[in-house]
């Protein structure tokens, strides 16, 4: 790997893959209908998910049906908040400006949850905490052990390089890397770049595994746990109904993109309330994510549902 690398001018070095070392991470977890959601931290964007989710607790949000309008804003606008809080701050956890759960104070989120307007789409800069290609399987077994694992080469099938003789592919997640030089994920030797992909887990209030799950797409991962979550923990909806259901995407400034199913009369009311609604076909592309779950029910048995928007299989044995 190394020799081809120096071949075509890689910077990759025998040295850079002798100190490399896989962590054994503290999970990120908040509070939630009951039971709680964990996600990986930073370097991973999962913590956009759970500050999305803090927001719409303040704001109550299961008062409101899914797929009416009102939680449909709500919702986008506690993603738009986050996102743009991950986009600011995201970076290697041992570059962060700050530990990563001071985004997930009450404070904090009380904060951000304060800047929504129930009648209108905003537009949102980052917030100030004070100082205090993509495959993913999902499986459980009779003894309740339950795991969530995600793994991508990032964009088409990573960097398209092959190293002669072996089989591996290079990812090219240094593409992750921001060039800012006073942002804290510009790119530098010994770091890890922001990074997209990040499996989901979910506890339940005694601290029992209820759900793993994830969503393949990119920045929809984090959009589509949050929609995955709302579903399934706050409204108990089956999961194969809660993958099927429609999705949204939040992309720059109030611009939203919906599935083309979604109901017409609720995107005319997400209009009149200043949303730039685009609508794509969910079965034209995968910009709406591919996810699997697993939830395990009170009584110990587990269902299993699959994406039925691209490939995917829950599968017993």
């Amino acid at each position: 790997m190394v020799a081809f690398a120096r071949e075509h001018g890689a910077a990759l070095t025998l040295d850079d893959l002798s100190k490399h070392r896989a962590d054994w991470v503290k999970l990120l977890s908040r509070p939630f209908a009951g039971g709680s959601v964990q996600e990986l931290p930073p370097n991973g964007q999962g913590i956009a998910t759970l500050i999305a989710l803090g927001i719409l607790e303040e704001w109550d949000i299961g008062r409101y049906a899914p797929d009416s309008p009102q939680w449909l804003h709500l919702s986008i606008e506690a993603m738009k908040l986050a996102l743009v809080d991950l986009t600011r701050y995201v970076s290697d956890e041992d570059h962060l400006e700050f530990p990563a759960d001071r985004l997930l104070s009450a404070d904090y989120i009380r904060q951000r949850a304060g800047l929504i307007d129930p009648a209108q789409a905003g537009d949102y800069a980052f917030g100030a905490p004070q100082q205090s290609g993509t495959v993913y399987l999902s499986t459980a077994d009779a003894s309740g052990m339950m795991v969530s694992f995600i793994q991508s080469n990032y964009m088409g099938f990573g960097s398209g390089v092959v190293v002669p003789d072996t089989g591996i592919s290079l990812q090219n997640r240094g593409a992750g890397f921001s060039l800012d030089p006073h942002h804290p994920n510009v790119v530098a030797g010994g770091k890890r770049p922001f990074h997209t992909i990040i499996p989901a887990f979910a506890l339940d209030g005694q601290g029992q595994p209820l759900m793993s799950f994830g969503v393949m797409g990119g920045p929809m991962q984090a959009q589509g746990h949050l929609q995955l979550a709302l579903r399934i923990m706050l409204h108990r909806q089956n999961p194969q109904a809660a993958i099927d259901a429609p999705r949204w995407r939040v992309e720059q400034g109030r611009e939203v993109v919906f599935e083309s199913t979604l109901d017409r009369n609720t995107l005319s009311t997400l209009r009149r309330m200043g949303h730039q609604v685009v609508l794509e076909d969910p079965l034209s592309n995968y910009n709406f994510g591919g996810a699997q779950a697993i939830v395990r029910d009170p009584q110990g048995f587990y269902i299993a549902a699959t994406e039925s928007r691209k490939d995917g299989q829950a599968v017993v044995f």
